[in-house]
């Protein structure tokens, strides 16, 4: 299998992992913003609240770079007629 191939497959792959582990994460956040002793950590419950859009946007970004890397050069090596492993991105 070509390696622009294995960028946008792994890519896909990334962001149905992304989109399946999002309910997950989020219940488990509910989980921990329902303890009572929440309070007693400074700055916790932002941290948390915030943890599921970070990781959320970090997968989704990855798996679109992957997708977009490999679309790119393997369009780069069709139109040059050779191989794309001379382009870094």
């Amino acid at each position: 299998m070509d390696a622009n191939v294995k960028k946008v497959v792994g890519g896909l792959v990334l962001i149905v992992i992304a989109l399946s582990m999002f309910p997950i994460v989020l219940d488990a956040t509910g989980t921990i913003l329902d303890d009572a002793n929440l309070a007693d950590y400074t700055g916790l419950e932002s941290l948390v609240s915030i943890a599921p859009l970070i990781i959320f946007v970090g997968m989704i970004f990855s798996g679109g770079f992957f997708v977009f890397t490999g679309a790119r050069t393997a369009r780069k090596s069709k139109q040059s007629g050779g191989d794309a492993s001379k382009y870094r991105y």
